[in-house]
């Protein structure tokens, strides 16, 4: 009897034994699970590019490791993936698991588990949840209006954006860059029957940035204030900057669509406690206001020269597209009050020439050898015909052009000169040499040193 008893006990600390082993190796199992995760390469993804997903799996050989995909969401394709031994920072060896995908559509993306069969036993893997935006390549930068009050104004509003402000009352908002790198030229025009200033200008915006260094949030350009004197319904301030977006090309924005209405100011205690001296400003402002109008109105602004260089540019390097691109840069240039000057010499036509030059030459040499002398000559003397043209061509392709902003002539190009004459913006002038930040151009015939901010060149 006592044997038995003894049999029992030994057979129920086994059983225990072994189920607390059973336990332990879950648990274990369970722990081991929890720390791995498939993690992104990246902090970001986009739609159209290679998305890597990375999991680690420490102390196990790839040979080990066999890997079951799931059922990934509509928009996501799973392109290939690779096993490949890798060693820790505490000197271990382990697996990685490297998982390469395309997103087709922007949004947040959370896949189902990934189940990892090690040394045969089955864990489910996690993937850390993703935001996938639009590839930089081909996203357009977006100028964004946020008032004080936390209103916001951008063109993606799926309606016309309404807003209402008092008369004589001032509104102030920030102007924000949204997908650019960097903000080339930035011009305003005064509204009619208000009062408009720039309170601050921030230089974040106008520091040249890499294309890899993609950002989704809003960059501040500057803070402006606007008072509406007149009541009724209007838009918002002109404001437009023409900015380099992250795919390397120029892009010219305006603000955003919105239609403001303009009430009459409520009377309130402190409006009616507003001093005389503040009425004087205000209309002491409005008074030089109007005058600035005037000088704004007909001067040429340096964003209106920056697109002219901007078309003039286009101009030498249009194929088919020549005569829209000459058309649109003289109705630029008539619309900014410019008197149109030389057209730009044609990239392509140029190569054409030189083409035809060296066919004409080829065909000179095939008939000599040919032993046709009057056709031979023919062909020389229209090749010589070109070879002339060609080097006309040469050297107005060599030439460096650009189109004046504004600013001083300088006989040295340093500030410190005495003499200098003011010049304005709008013609296109020939740059003979360049300087650390400054240009020697040709101007109305004389020479002289100008800032490189106060030009645009033709490229």
């Amino acid at each position: 009897m006592e044997k038995h008893s003894a049999r029992a006990k030994r057979r129920l600390a086994l059983g225990l034994l072994a189920a607390s082993l059973l336990l332990c190796q879950q648990l274990h199992s369970q722990t081991f699970a929890e720390t791995l995760e498939a993690l992104p390469k990246d902090d970001i993804f986009f739609t159209n590019n290679d998305a890597q997903f990375i999991l680690k799996i420490p102390r196990v050989i790839p040979s080990d490791v066999q890997t079951e995909l799931p059922n990934f969401p509509e928009g996501v394709i799973f392109n290939s993936s690779k096993k490949s031994d890798y060693i820790s920072s505490d000197g271990n060896a382990g697996t990685e698991v490297d998982l390469w995908f395309t997103f087709r559509q922007t949004g947040s993306y959370t896949f189902p588990p990934l189940v990892v069969y090690i040394k045969g036993r089955r864990y489910s893997v996690k993937f850390k949840p993703v935001e996938v935006y639009e590839n930089p390549r081909t996203i357009l930068p977006r100028m964004i209006v946020v008032f004080d009050n936390g209103q916001t104004i951008s063109a993606d509003a799926k309606k016309t954006p309404t807003i209402t402000l008092e008369s004589d009352k001032a509104a102030r908002f920030k102007v924000y860059l949204q997908y650019a790198l960097q903000a080339q030229q930035f011009a305003w025009n005064i509204p009619k029957d208000s009062l408009f200033r720039e309170i601050e200008r921030y230089a974040e915006m106008n520091k040249p940035r890499r294309s890899s260094d993609f950002s989704t949030e809003k960059v501040p350009v500057s803070y402006f204030e606007w008072k509406p004197f007149a009541t009724g319904v209007t838009s918002l301030p002109e404001i437009r900057m023409m900015v380099t977006a992250y795919s390397g090309r120029s892009v010219y924005l305006s603000t955003p669509e919105c239609i403001v209405t303009v009430v009459p100011q409520k009377k309130d205690a402190q409006s009616a406690e507003s001093s005389q001296e503040e009425s004087v400003y205000a209309y002491a402002w409005s008074e030089s206001t109007g005058s600035e109008k005037t000088k704004k109105t007909s001067a040429v602004t340096p964003f209106d020269c920056a697109q002219i260089a901007q078309l003039r540019s286009l101009e030498r390097r249009s194929l088919f597209n020549l005569g829209k691109v000459r058309a649109e840069r003289i109705a630029a240039e008539r619309a900014a009050g410019i008197k149109s000057s030389e057209n730009e010499v044609n990239y392509y036509l140029f190569f054409i020439i030189i083409g035809v030059n060296g066919l004409l030459v080829l065909l000179s040499i095939i008939f000599v050898l040919c032993k046709k002398r009057f056709e031979a000559a023919v062909i020389a003397i229209a090749a010589l015909g070109m070879i002339f043209f060609s080097a006309l061509a040469t050297n107005a392709v060599l030439k460096r052009y650009g189109v004046l902003v504004g600013g001083e002539i300088s006989p040295i190009p340093e500030d410190s000169a005495i003499t200098k004459s003011a010049v304005n913006g709008g013609s296109r002038v020939q740059i003979k040499e360049e300087v650390q930040g400054w240009y020697y151009i040709v101007y109305n015939e004389n020479g002289g040193w100008i800032k490189k901010e106060n030009l645009a060149e033709i490229k």
